[in-house]
């Protein structure tokens, strides 16, 4: 009985807080009760959605707009774009955590060298010393970077002839399909 009324409390609070952009999973309601409410964006008739930055690599997330009748040229310039994005989503996100791991392993490693050297018990690199990380981190990746940067030039110039297409294919449906 407890738990019907938690739920439809519950239920009620979601649907006044955003009925159009919650979405509410219950499980367990016999042991414990876990509610997670995951806001969801409302479907746009026009624009591409864009969500705040990602924790991992620090893009911001695009649910890309489906027009009602879309047609062949549309549908293969929003995949194409999708796939750009969903690759460079999983290049920045590979390589932030490569980053994170090292800049840890380095600074641990610093850090336990001063201790060793001096005896103290500080917590923290200064900027010139994490500028010796940063050099190397750089230098050790410099041909993975001037990689991603061809193919990140190439995956946007193929994109350049299907949006042409789609723009001409929206002006001539504007001028003789009215």
């Amino acid at each position: 009985m407890n738990n019907v009324l938690h739920l439809r409390c519950v239920l009620s609070l979601a649907q006044n807080v955003n009925r159009s952009a919650s979405f509410i999973c219950l499980r367990g309601l016999q042991n414990q009760s876990e509610l997670h409410i995951y806001n969801v964006p409302p479907p746009s008739r026009k624009y591409d959605l864009i969500g705040p930055p990602d924790k991992k690599s620090n893009l911001r997330p695009i649910v890309f707009h489906v027009p009602q009748k879309e047609t062949s040229f549309q549908r293969r310039y929003r995949l194409l774009r999708k796939d750009t994005h969903d690759w460079n989503q999983a290049f920045w996100t590979s390589h932030n955590q490569k980053f994170f791991k090292e800049k840890e392993e380095f600074v641990n490693k610093k850090l336990q060298e001063k201790c060793e050297e001096s005896g103290s018990t500080e917590s923290k690199l200064s900027a010139e010393e994490l500028s010796e990380f940063y050099r190397h981190f750089l230098d050790k990746n410099y041909l993975l970077h001037a990689t991603y940067n061809r193919e990140w030039y190439k995956k946007n110039l193929k994109l350049l002839f299907p949006a042409f297409q789609v723009f001409l294919e929206k002006i001539y449906i504007k001028i003789f399909k009215r």
